[in-house]
């Protein structure tokens, strides 16, 4: 899909896609990593944290879309990405650039362990946001395509380079939203403790009412107090092709077809 407006930032190969939400739109390669529902999720998770004035830093964006969803649900003022992969990072700053959001999502290239994700403005941010690599070092097959690699296993960017990242960055009592495997729940609690960021929510996600959850959406607080709301699961199916009312909502009134988020 092509249309006039996305003409001059849209690159042979690239698809456009409609997100949604407040006329919003972002450039994929059907080639590399794509967003998914994951991200939808997490940036209705994090939504109710996020204000006109809040300064929110998006660790490891991809291609842009958690600061475009974010903006679109809550018309921030004020959001800054990272993300190490230049193909990606160049992909992300042209759709903010097609959305004229350019005074609004600022898109940085880099590492987090390293310059220039070092001089990002440390304990300034009042939410960060991350979709980080699923699969640790060494477990499961990796995709042979480099991209794909990089953001589904943490070669470039472990758990706990997430977690001394938003340590550093965030404001005391700032908070962290985290989409991950359900499976590695144990993992992610005691590598936040460590890094002062203290588990508040937690929210099962699983395919189907009875099915164990296979994600949770997280939120922590840097120096936060000790204490954890485990909140009711989110079914997304409530049977086999069709959403959940809860699901069909957090996307709108009737919610998309299934298989366009497959």
């Amino acid at each position: 899909m092509t249309t006039d407006f996305a003409a001059p930032f849209q690159r042979p190969g690239e698809r456009l896609e409609d997100l949604g939400l407040d006329g919003l739109y972002i450039l994929q390669d059907p080639d590399a990593f794509r967003f998914n529902i994951d991200s939808v999720l997490l940036a209705w998770y994090a939504a109710p944290a996020v204000h006109r004035k809040t300064r929110t830093l998006d660790i490891g964006t991809g291609t842009g879309v958690l600061p475009l969803l974010l903006y679109g649900r809550t018309h921030t003022r004020s959001i800054d990405a990272i993300e190490i992969q230049a193909a990606m990072a160049d992909m992300a700053s042209r759709s903010v650039a097609m959305n004229h959001l350019e005074d609004v999502i600022r898109i940085q290239e880099g590492d987090i362990r390293e310059e220039p994700g070092r001089a990002l403005d440390r304990g300034a941010y009042d939410v960060i946001v991350t979709n980080p690599p699923y699969m640790p070092k060494g477990q499961g097959e990796v995709n042979p395509e480099p991209a794909l690699a990089l953001a589904r296993h943490e070669i470039a960017c472990t758990l706990d380079d997430v977690a001394a990242a938003a340590q550093a960055l965030l404001k005391d009592r700032g908070k962290l939203f985290m989409v991950h495997r359900a499976e590695r729940v144990v993992d992610l609690c005691a590598v936040l403790r460590a890094h002062q960021l203290e588990v508040k929510r937690i929210r099962a996600v699983q395919p189907f009412p009875d099915k164990p959850a296979n994600q949770i959406l997280l939120q922590a607080a840097k120096r936060g107090k000790a204490g954890t709301i485990v909140e009711p699961p989110l079914s997304i199916y409530q049977a086999p092709g069709v959403y959940s009312d809860e699901i069909n909502a957090i996307y709108g009134t009737d919610g998309p077809k299934p298989k366009a988020f497959a």
